[in-house]
């Protein structure tokens, strides 16, 4: 067996201040707040919830849903390491929440990044070119034409200028986001299927000096 050491992570004193990747933005959609719906209580969510790997396209209202149960900030407060510290229904380590979303809808070319702060969705400008061969490698996992794509991408940085030996942190933040995500998509009866690649070596192409690197993939869509 081969077992690849991440380290050990403590925090570092005093901590590096870190600015945050600036991204080049276009056109913004903003999104409803999660409506109210009948949902399972969480333990049949826990006893019930299976990987679904066939999907119907999903609706820009079922996708707001689905964001403002799973992914979006509840509350946020400074810090010193140069950025905001975030709660969200998944657990982060030091808050900090590095794992960005990028969404691709069936039928739009276009990529968006999710804002949890703000519950809106930000058009990525340059990602299209860049993020043409996933989109492509990704339908090669799962035949999932109908399916929104969405992308983890990790910006290390963020984790890295508290931790020392954070990478598995980063790691660990993606797969709690994961899990969030899949169990908030049976609670509103969606299909959820995680898929095994990490978006390399296209998602780090969207950053020239490698703040940004690809840690996963989703179907979302609804039952067909």
């Amino acid at each position: 067996m081969t077992w690849i050491d991440l380290g050990n992570p403590l925090p570092k004193h005093p901590s590096d201040p870190y600015q945050p990747f600036r991204w080049a933005t276009g056109k913004i959609q903003r999104l409803p707040a999660g409506s109210t719906v009948a949902s399972p209580a969480v333990l049949e969510v826990l006893q019930q919830r299976r990987t679904v790997r066939q999907f119907a396209s999903l609706e820009d209202e079922g996708l707001a849903d689905f964001l403002w149960y799973a992914c979006r900030a509840h509350e946020t407060w400074p810090s010193d390491l140069g950025f905001e510290l975030e709660s969200r229904a998944s657990p982060s380590a030091g808050a900090i929440h590095p794992i960005h979303l990028l969404i691709k809808r069936p039928n739009d070319l276009r990529w968006w990044l999710y804002e949890p702060r703000g519950h809106f969705l930000a058009e990525l400008t340059t990602a299209p070119k860049v993020l043409n061969g996933l989109c492509e490698h990704s339908q090669q996992v799962v035949d999932a034409p109908h399916a929104t794509l969405i992308l983890f991408l990790a910006e290390p940085g963020k984790t890295l200028a508290k931790y020392q030996e954070g990478c598995s942190l980063i790691w660990r933040d993606a797969g709690a986001q994961l899990a969030t995500m899949a169990l908030a998509a049976y609670g509103l009866g969606l299909n959820f299927c995680p898929l095994g690649i990490t978006g390399e070596p296209w998602a780090s192409a969207l950053a020239e000096e490698g703040q940004l690197v690809g840690v996963g993939l989703a179907f979302l869509g609804l039952a067909p």
